[in-house]
């Protein structure tokens, strides 16, 4: 879907220049080259170009930062790995499989340090965001390698890791292309309640994908513990997945809402569909044949 969208081309294009043009050391090169080859659906840095676009500027003026937000997401995918001794991601092998874990974790550090030189030219508040949302992202992930062994890790402290490991970059990757174009205080929230809520939205999704073990692009060796897991041991299977739905649900709701002060135009519609490539056609992409839970997906 999205990867037939010019800001798709723009983004991978612009991340093949990066790779190519850097000036480091071979085994660097060489471990940027898989893991950006590796792929992946983009949709952080497009939805970067997109809400630039939406709130007065151009793919030029965010280019930089959409380029940063997809190499600290992937410098966090590295790391990630590690911790869970994930095999496989997008069905090619991960970093510290391919070559080793000292490579994936200094690798994954240079990504970093990256990301941090390109959102350098925008100005002390969009580094100082980029900077909190680096300590959360860091912050999450700590919270979910941690959850199975916490056991007073409830409803709470989940929204509290995902809000911080995957939502936070998502509101990131909006407001801050708004913040950098228009100085409109409203938009850029609206644009933060739109990232925020999609982020969410997604993690969902995907802890549900696991939870019903469907996932066939991504293994790794670590779980960790899951909303639907918590619902699980209260209700059941069945309501678990229910009131999963129920929250993904909520929050596309909440997505697409904070969108609608803005002027119907493409990169508003781009925006829309984002959201529900994003969480409706994920769970139908990989459900398939379920009976019981597409019966259950009617329900969003």
């Amino acid at each position: 879907m999205i990867e037939s969208w010019v800001e798709y081309a723009v983004i991978n294009k612009a991340l093949s220049d990066l790779v190519n043009d850097v000036e480091s050391i071979g085994e660097v090169k060489s471990a940027l080259k898989h893991i950006i080859s590796a792929g992946g659906k983009r949709t952080r840095p497009v939805i970067t170009l997109l809400s630039g676009k939406l709130c007065g500027g151009s793919w030029e003026d965010v280019l930089n930062i959409a380029l940063a937000v997809e190499l600290i997401h992937t410098a966090s995918l590295a790391h990630d790995d590690v911790i869970d001794k994930g095999v496989m991601r997008r069905n090619v092998e991960t970093l510290h499989v391919k070559y080793d874990t000292a490579v994936a974790i200094l690798v994954g550090d240079w990504l970093i340090s990256k990301s941090i030189e390109l959102v350098s030219s925008y100005g002390e508040e969009v580094i100082s965001d980029f900077a909190r949302i680096g300590m959360l992202m860091a912050e999450g992930e700590i919270l979910d390698v941690y959850s199975i062994k916490t056991p007073d890790f409830d409803e709470k402290e989940y929204f509290k890791c995902i809000e911080s490991k995957t939502a936070s970059l998502f509101a990131f990757s909006a407001e801050s292309a708004c913040k950098i174009v228009s100085g409109d205080r409203k938009d850029v929230e609206r644009m933060y309640e739109y990232g925020n809520n999609l982020g969410i939205a997604y993690q969902l999704v995907d802890d549900l994908l696991e939870y019903l073990e469907i996932l066939e692009d991504k293994k790794s060796e670590f779980e960790s513990r899951t909303l639907p897991m918590i619902y699980e041991e209260k209700y059941g299977f069945e309501e678990a997945v229910a009131k999963t739905l129920e929250h993904i649900r909520k929050h596309t709701e909440r997505s697409r809402n904070a969108l609608s002060s803005f002027e119907d135009c493409e990169s508003k519609e781009k925006l829309l569909i984002m959201v529900e490539y994003m969480t409706t056609f994920l769970l139908r992409n990989y459900v398939g044949r379920n009976k019981e839970v597409l019966r259950l997906l009617e329900s969003i």
